[in-house]
């Protein structure tokens, strides 16, 4: 099979000493910096509010699996109906704006949930409605974070800062359930909301000295055709995924992912750690820092390549299916430093799936799409994840948390194999275009 990896030494070859001066070359960037900074913390604090949210929901209200399930989807519904259009703004509006408002619902989420449980007038269904209004600013923030990626470095350096960014969110958010742990331990669980609060706010302070390249103005659109306007900008975005093999295999997998892997994880590994570990709220958080050192080692790695990575495509696959096979153990598992060891591996292999996946998505799209394209992502990544962790707590309500664990982890591995044996362009392709991908034409202010 013409481009399939033959052994995971394959890109330790490629990375001659990690932790050198190419890992960190896009944070020469001024501006790649502080956008670094300000997606590292807002991912951080979104780390924290999953585990939060499911402990809030499974503890201190002692509710069942199923509204373990219906805390997760409450979170990230609103992907559904506010990404598209944040992705269509990007394209159009102040990016910088953007951010700055999406951060500021989620201060004011958390900061109110704190408050609530402070005042012991926290219930379900204000825990839900939390939920909901905390899943709104990240919905509205996210397409345009990851937009804003290409328009701040140059592209000879775009694969190392996608890989950066994607790595250090990535791991922020595996850190925040253990330094929600921490929290929850010193100052119960309304010392964790207002930690979600103060991060977020921290987070706002370095998008004050952002400069984001200037864009020509678009002409005024009309009151009355505005809906049309962006209706037809989402079809483009969509025209360009559907038309491309690749990139609809980017996305399929993708999808994949956010349906029987994250939202499992997400929804499914505290309640995994209650009833087959024996874990208090710490013990369970500390789980995903396990994860996160894995996720760390691989995404390190990846940002040393020094001339990018042939057979990307292969690789990705590679990863998604290892890490699904490693949740296949975990589901069985009944002991703490075992499904920690585990976790471990899984963060390695995930944090090459995770990696690869963005950089091949961002490196293939051209600019003046990237905002909706990203915003197609998130509504997948972001999108998916509550559908499946609402198909998550029906799934252990039906079967037990392990058992549906395990079941999504080979149900991820057989479609990846799908993937990799009859897709050998996607095997094949480059984490970066040979021949540039066409230059922007881009509309519309910061």
């Amino acid at each position: 099979m013409g481009g399939l990896p033959v052994a995971t030494t394959g890109i330790a070859r490629q990375v001659r000493g990690v932790l050198t001066r190419q890992t960190f070359a896009a944070f020469e960037l001024r501006d790649y910096r502080l956008l670094w900074a300000n997606n590292f913390s807002f991912a951080l604090v979104q780390g924290i509010e999953r585990f939060a949210f499911s402990w809030l929901v499974i503890d201190t209200l002692a509710a069942g699996d199923i509204y373990l399930g219906l805390a997760a989807f409450t979170l990230g519904i609103p992907v559904f109906f506010f990404s598209l259009p944040a992705g269509v703004l990007a394209d159009r509006w102040n990016r910088r704006i953007l951010l700055i408002v999406s951060q500021v619902i989620v201060l004011a989420g958390a900061l109110l949930a704190a408050i609530l449980l402070w005042m012991d007038l926290m219930t379900l269904r204000v825990a839900l409605g939390m939920a909901l209004f905390v899943g709104t600013g990240v919905a509205v923030g996210q397409p345009v974070r990851q937009a804003l990626i290409p328009a701040v470095v140059p592209t000879h350096r775009l694969m190392n800062a996608i890989t950066l960014n994607t790595a250090g969110q990535t791991v922020s958010q595996m850190l925040g359930p253990g330094l929600g742990g921490i929290a929850i331990w010193v100052a119960g669980l309304e010392g964790n909301f207002a930690l979600q609060a103060i991060l977020m706010g921290a987070g706002l302070l370095f998008l004050i000295p952002l400069r984001i390249p200037a864009r020509a103005l678009t002409p005024a659109i009309a009151a009355g055709s505005a809906l049309r306007v962006m209706a037809a900008d989402l079809v483009e975005g969509f025209r360009f995924i559907v038309s491309s093999d690749n990139m609809r295999s980017l996305f399929i997998l993708l999808l994949v992912t956010s349906l029987v892997i994250n939202g499992p994880w997400v929804t499914l590994l505290p309640r995994v750690a209650q009833l087959q570990l024996d874990a208090d709220g710490p013990a369970a958080s500390w789980l995903f820092v396990f994860l996160g050192m894995g996720l760390t080692c691989s995404s390190l790695a990846l940002a040393s390549l020094r001339s990018g990575l042939r057979n990307a495509g292969g690789w990705f696959t590679c990863a998604l299916m290892t890490s699904s096979a490693f949740a296949i153990v975990i589901g069985f598992s009944h002991s703490y430093l075992l499904t920690a060891l585990l976790l471990s591996l899984t963060g390695l292999s995930a944090g090459v799936f995770s990696n690869l996946n963005l950089t091949l998505i961002q490196s293939y799209t051209p600019q003046p799409v990237m905002g909706r394209v990203m915003a197609i992502f998130t509504l997948i990544m972001l999108g998916g994840t509550p559908v499946g962790g609402l198909l998550g707590g029906l799934g252990a309500a039906w079967l037990g948390a392990g058992q549906w664990f395990s079941l999504c982890g080979a149900a991820s591995v057989a479609v990846g194999a799908v993937f990799l044996l009859t897709q050998p362009k996607l095997r094949r392709m480059h984490s970066h275009p040979e021949t540039p991908v066409a230059s922007p034409a881009e509309s519309g202010p910061g």
